[in-house]
């Protein structure tokens, strides 16, 4: 098998990836438990995800999809939580930039 490309996604986005598949066939032994462990741990359906993505995306506009993956699917509660997802990759967020993320993620839950 040849990887063409690669596409962070969020647990939402990846659950209902799984979800899709899931209804075209059978899925294998790892899938099915990849699957039972994300319908246990999202947070939100991947509609929500995707939109809160754009919201993120729009609000801050250097921030990469590693990071809007990583944000959308631990949805962090406080500043320092954000900034550390922030600090992955290294990234200049400032603190208003950490204020509009938090907002975000408080709306939208």
């Amino acid at each position: 098998m040849e990887l063409i490309q690669t596409k962070p996604v969020s647990i939402p986005e990846s659950l209902d990836l799984l979800l899709k598949r899931q209804k075209d066939g059978e899925l294998g032994y790892e899938q099915q438990n990849t699957l039972t462990h994300l319908e246990a741990v999202a947070k939100m359906d991947g509609k929500d995800a995707k939109a809160m993505e754009k919201e993120l995306k729009a609000a801050v506009a250097s921030i990469s999809d590693a990071q809007l993956a990583a944000l959308v699917s631990i949805v962090p509660k406080n500043a320092d939580d954000v900034r550390q997802v922030l600090a992955q990759e290294k990234s200049e967020a400032t603190e208003d930039d950490v204020k509009n993320i938090l907002a975000i993620l408080k709306a939208k839950k």
